[in-house]
């Protein structure tokens, strides 16, 4: 065989290999995979529920949504096999394509239908609860491993951080009564917690995965439609303002564990009763609320767009755009999902109508999880638009 015998027949093999699928392909499908076996496991734990209703959570008073409330844990199971089956057959309709193109309007309809269902459904306090105990530990954690970097990489900014942090441990001790007694009890009673409640946990992380997933399939086949491109214009032209209005949700949380610092703790004990574990409970998860006002507003700072230098390694280099898709579009699906059951817990007792509008302006849930879903998606929809701008020919 001659020389270009053989190279004729290499780019024949070559001709006959699939191209590799293109990055938003490859997203697709791997959301696609992700809501087919989220899907499939709502669909098996409404069957289990359905023909042993003993297992169903949602008959317990501790477990509570909307559908739950309404209609009685029954229907919860039933309509858990709908929109888990429903959500198996259209993700074996989107899979094998890998794109949502061909019948964009079907296919988005039906995945918002398939989320709006599973968080009437599925949605609990229970997943809002763990995510603010989680989160604001991480927070803690992660506040202080950034701090030590700062002092090494960035000193001026690192020693005022330090400051700050000190004076907020020093209220928080002499002015508050917090303990090491209290943090360590703090800690034993979320592991004991998470330990004994880890069934409602999972199925917290199962519908918040199918939601999510749902949710992010519904916005990525609206955003193949006229329409869709409109809105994004919308949503990229005023993605600060929707940004600065999504970091105001956990605003009034944030304030009011902080005042637990002060003589006059809102919605607690007076100062003297509150228990040490408890005030660690609440110093934590006000961390948590501070920390999701500052990375909701990464979203339009500069830091959101490229890595601060001061971090090592990765510093100076592009934020991927999906570190703040997943988590963010993760977030709002756990707030949404929660809000409804939240109210409607609050609200069980006719005469706390006060008690529910409280909880509705302190923790606004109903306001806090939509905003970030525009705000995330605005974030992604400019991302990706400077992205074709700066590379027009990918």
């Amino acid at each position: 065989m001659t020389d270009t015998d053989t190279i004729t027949t290499r780019t024949a093999s070559a001709a006959t290999k699939p191209a590799p699928a293109p990055p938003a392909t490859r997203r697709v499908r791997a959301l696609a995979l992700l809501a087919l076996v989220s899907s499939a496991g709502v669909a098996g734990l409404g069957l289990v529920w359905l023909f042993a209703p003993a297992l169903n959570p949602f008959a317990a008073v501790e477990m509570r949504s909307v559908a739950s409330a309404l209609l009685g844990a029954t229907p919860v199971a039933v309509i858990a096999i709908a929109a888990g089956g429903a959500g198996v057959l259209l993700t074996l309709a989107v899979l094998p394509r890998g794109s949502m193109a061909a019948h964009p309007r079907l296919t988005g309809g039906g995945a918002a239908a398939i989320a709006l269902a599973l968080g009437f459904s599925l949605g609990s306090t229970t997943a809002i609860a763990y995510t603010g105990y989680l989160f604001g530990l991480a927070s803690v954690v992660a506040g202080a491993v950034t701090i030590a970097v700062m002092l090494v990489r960035a000193p001026r900014l690192g020693i005022a951080l330090l400051a700050g942090v000190i004076a907020l441990a020093a209220a928080s001790v002499w002015l508050a009564g917090l303990t090491l007694d209290g943090i360590a009890g703090f800690a034993e009673k979320l592991t004991s917690t998470l330990i004994a409640d880890l069934p409602n946990l999972l199925l917290a992380i199962v519908s918040v995965a199918a939601t999510a997933s749902w949710i992010a399939l519904a916005i990525i086949a609206l955003r193949g439609r006229p329409a869709g491109h409109r809105f994004e214009g919308w949503l990229v032209r005023h993605r600060r303002a929707l940004t600065i209005l999504a970091a105001l949700g956990p605003v009034p949380y944030a304030i009011a564990r902080a005042s637990w610092l002060t003589p006059w703790p809102l919605f607690a004990p007076s100062a003297s009763d509150l228990p040490a574990d408890v005030l660690a409970t609440g110093i934590m998860i006000g961390s948590g609320a501070v920390a999701a006002i500052i990375l909701t507003l990464g979203l339009i700072l500069p830091w959101g767009r490229v890595v601060p230098a001061w971090i090592p390694r990765i510093g100076g280099r592009p934020v991927p755009v999906l570190a703040a898709a997943v988590p963010g579009f993760t977030a709002a699906g756990v707030l949404c999902i929660s809000a409804g059951s939240m109210l409607v817990t609050v609200a069980g007792d006719p005469t706390a109508l006060m008690d529910t509008l409280i909880m509705a302006l302190v923790l606004p849930l109903w306001y806090w999880g939509p905003m970030l879903a525009l705000a995330v998606w605005a974030y992604t929809a400019w991302r990706s638009r400077e992205s074709a701008i700066d590379h027009p020919g990918r």
